[in-house]
């Protein structure tokens, strides 16, 4: 008889029992880690979550954010996500989660993950628990390989063991250890409750008041207005000989631009007025990327010299509702762009028309006036000119940033800040989308 058809000794046998029987035993313990505590000592871990979740507290500091992450517009639920993640305290995993459960945009969903990234486990249980692993188990499937991927790394914090990288482990662990997470979350929930009521004691009050901030509510209901009923842009550009760097940009950047702000209000439209001594329309509003692409490509550099310009007949041109076409319900902006001031005895007329068409009862909203000084220096009267017209003046430091800046004045407008870093994050999803059509 060969070696290899020899019934095996007895001490071969005994010692395949007894690697066998470790390997049971090993198996069961780590399935008894992947379900988690039981918590059996504490009477309200015996309670099942349920599908929902049970009731998580928020934060009153968060409730202003709480209608807008239920938003039916996917760019406004976006922000009110990327804004949850300058917050700390309690409930900001429990909206997030919420969100995420019924959120149909990737970039939307986006925004909610980054919310979670890098919060501690015991956190993530507590306040998002089995709801929170269901969602995440789903966006982790996403098309999208960033969402893909913020998904899962959320995802590898909710076992109570290490599962590696695999979706697989995560699938299986979901199917043995719901319902143990959701006596975890109970649990802690309940621990919280009692942490809580024994601090109030200690400070001898039930708990503080906190002022709510209501500025969002102007913030996103602008946001709303844009959304709704459109967004409306005319350029007013010197094209003067020292202008010859700007508008190189501004032709560079025509279709890079028409194309963020429609990434962010669909029915966006967009002018260009130019001007030296004299004004020139070269495009009136349009939605077409091409007629203002070979509007600005028509715009030459020259002239020019003296130190002053026809600013002010720049502006009086972009505000015609005649010639430029500017609709009655839609956000409108005019962002004048120069080097050189208006000429001294118009100014007072400037200003005066400014405020004559910000009260015009044509339109549902007042026209917002932004200014760019093309230096590193403001242009005189062009701070002056944008507080009459409601807007913002910024300086051009560097030429290449003149798309950005005219994305951020008109989309943001005195919220530019608040809105740039979710503005590179949208840019950044839109370059990583798989090939297909851009959302």
């Amino acid at each position: 008889m060969d070696l290899v058809d020899r019934p095996p000794t007895e001490p071969a046998a005994a010692s395949r029992r007894a690697t066998a029987l470790a390997g049971v035993l090993l198996t069961s313990a780590l399935l008894g880690l992947l379900c988690g505590p039981t918590h059996a000592a504490d009477p309200e871990a015996t309670k099942a979550a349920p599908k929902s979740g049970p009731a998580v507290p928020v934060h009153k500091a968060l409730e202003p954010l709480r209608p807008w992450l239920q938003h039916e517009d996917w760019t406004i639920r976006s922000i009110a996500a990327f804004e949850l993640r300058k917050h700390s305290e309690a409930g900001v995993i429990h909206l997030a989660t919420r969100m995420l459960r019924a959120e149909k945009h990737a970039y939307a969903a986006a925004g909610a993950l980054g919310a979670l990234r890098g919060r501690p486990r015991r956190e993530l249980v507590m306040e998002g628990g089995p709801p929170l692993a269901e969602a995440l188990l789903r966006w982790s499937k996403d098309p999208h390989p960033t969402v893909a991927s913020y998904a899962s790394e959320v995802l590898q914090r909710m076992p109570p063991v290490k599962l590696g990288t695999s979706l697989a482990l995560y699938q299986g662990w979901w199917k043995r250890g719901e319902a143990a997470l959701g006596r975890e979350q109970v649990a802690l929930l309940a621990e919280a409750r009692r942490n809580a009521k024994t601090a109030a004691k200690a400070q001898g009050k039930k708990s503080s008041s906190v002022a709510t901030d209501r500025g969002d509510d102007r913030f996103y209901g602008r946001l709303e207005l844009m959304r709704k009923h459109g967004l409306e842009l005319c350029i007013v550009m010197d094209h003067t000989g020292s202008m010859g760097s700007v508008i190189g940009a501004a032709k560079r950047g025509a279709t890079r631009l028409l194309d963020r702000l429609r990434t962010y209000v669909p029915r966006f439209r967009a002018g260009l007025v130019t001007y030296d001594d004299g004004a020139r329309l070269r495009a009136a509003l349009t939605a077409d990327g091409a007629i203002l692409h070979k509007a600005f490509n028509k715009v030459g550099a020259g002239g020019g010299g003296d130190i002053e310009e026809g600013v002010d007949k720049g502006i009086k041109l972009a505000l015609a509702q005649g010639r430029l076409g500017w609709s009655q319900r839609a956000y409108r902006v005019i962002v004048v762009v120069g080097d050189a001031p208006p000429h001294e005895g118009d100014v007072t007329g400037l200003l005066r028309r400014l405020k004559q068409a910000r009260e015009d009862v044509l339109y549902d909203k007042p026209v917002v006036v932004h200014t760019v000084s093309t230096d590193a220096l403001p242009v005189m009267h062009f701070p002056q000119i944008a507080v009459a017209g409601g807007g913002q003046h910024v300086t051009l430091r560097e030429t290449g940033r003149l798309v950005e800046q005219l994305v951020l004045l008109t989309f943001g407008g005195a919220d530019r800040k608040r809105v740039r870093g979710w503005m590179i994050e949208i840019d950044a999803l839109r370059a990583a989308e798989p090939k297909r059509a851009k959302r």
